[in-house]
C-alpha cells in the first residue's frame, strides 16, 4: 500500500491510458492510478535501482505502478506498465 500523496506524471496517465483503459478520458485514468495506489501491494525494488514498483489491482485493471524519487518531496509514479499476470 501507498500512504500518503504521490504525483502522478502525465506521462504515467497517458500509459495508463494507451495501456490499460484506453475508454478512459486524462482525469479519470489519473484518478483510477491514485485509487488503484491505495490498494497496492508491498513495493518491489527495480533491478536498476533506480525506484520501485507496486502491482495494483483496482476493480477491472490491474498494472503496475513505478515510482521515483520525485523531485519534491512527494514520490512520482514515472510510467504504468501492464501486470504481467
Amino acid at each position: 500500500m501507498i500512504e500518503g500523496q504521490v504525483f502522478v506524471t502525465p506521462h504515467a496517465v497517458r500509459q495508463f491510458i494507451a495501456r490499460i483503459a484506453p475508454r478512459l478520458d486524462y482525469y479519470s485514468a489519473r484518478a483510477a492510478i491514485v485509487a488503484g495506489l491505495s490498494l497496492a501491494g508491498p513495493p518491489k525494488a527495480l533491478r536498476s535501482g533506480a525506484g520501485v514498483y507496486v502491482r495494483v489491482r483496482h476493480g477491472a485493471y490491474l498494472f503496475r505502478a513505478v515510482l521515483v524519487r520525485g523531485e519534491g518531496v512527494l514520490p512520482a509514479v514515472a510510467t504504468i506498465l501492464r501486470s504481467g499476470k
